[in-house]
């Protein structure tokens, strides 16, 4: 069953990331702006509204409201060849909603290795100044800050072994495979109208992969992030600068914003 967010259980998973011992940064380490390399210094997150799969019972489906916008700035286009949504983006989802509010976070590009992994999904609603934990085996660096973290995903990651390919006249397939993982979150209408309401209603949101020997053990120095995206929760409907993400459109951003769900 997916998780839902603000369950206090995951506050464990902040307090044993603030408890790991400051890592002093390594020569050598990679710095941003430096070479990508998509799964290996590196993951990409992004986020769309929930998903139900067919074999759901109805009466879950009728109880997890799956009417979600989420809003782009109305010239949002495509980076490279993988078509990314900006990673700033605003939520939209009915105030006070008595139903628990689906979204989905994909995370991609994780490469094949011999090594059984973990996979979090962590969020915060504050930054931090600085790097407050040092990855010098990732591109992405952690900018949430330590002490307000929780842990809204984990996924045991077993290890994915490499296999050799061979040669054919048009080519041969790379023997390390990359894969995505989905986090189906439950959203919790109302604690999110509660912070709609406060003014404190924009949440940080990052993934990160490492060993999971090194995270049963609280060392962080060969975590992977991806980058950090910005999600705003508003109310009724986008602001007049942003349109409704729609996938089956053109560019993403082919409908214009709405007030009703």
């Amino acid at each position: 069953m997916p998780k839902k967010l603000f369950n206090k259980k995951t506050l464990l998973g902040a307090a044993l990331l603030a408890s790991a011992p400051a890592l002093k940064a390594s020569g050598g380490g990679i710095t941003e702006g430096g070479k990508s390399q998509r799964g290996v210094n590196h993951l990409t997150l992004e986020e769309v509204p929930g998903f139900f799969k067919p074999e759901e019972e109805q009466e879950l489906i009728d109880k997890l409201n799956s009417k979600i916008k989420i809003c782009v700035p109305n010239d949002m286009g495509k980076t490279g060849e993988f078509h990314f949504l900006p990673d700033t983006i605003v939520v939209v989802m009915p105030p006070f909603e008595t139903n628990v509010v689906r979204m989905t976070f994909v995370v991609s590009h994780m490469v094949a290795g011999n090594t059984d992994k973990v996979l979090l999904l962590v969020y915060s609603q504050q930054l931090s100044p600085s790097e407050q934990i040092p990855t010098p085996k990732s591109l992405k660096k952690l900018k949430l800050d330590v002490s307000s973290i929780e842990i809204v995903g984990l996924y045991n990651i077993p290890a994915l072994k490499t296999t050799a390919q061979n040669d054919t006249r048009i080519g041969a397939a790379d023997p390390a495979p990359r894969s995505k993982i989905e986090f189906d979150i439950n959203l919790s209408p109302q604690n999110i109208s509660t912070m709609m309401n406060s003014g404190t209603s924009t949440i940080y949101v990052q993934a990160a992969l490492l060993p999971k020997v090194d995270f049963e053990s609280g060392k962080w120095d060969r975590m992977i992030l991806s980058e950090m995206d910005t999600i705003q929760f508003m109310g009724n409907e986008c602001p007049e600068d942003h349109v409704v993400y729609d996938p089956s459109q053109p560019g993403g951003a082919g409908v214009a914003p709405t007030d009703d769900f």
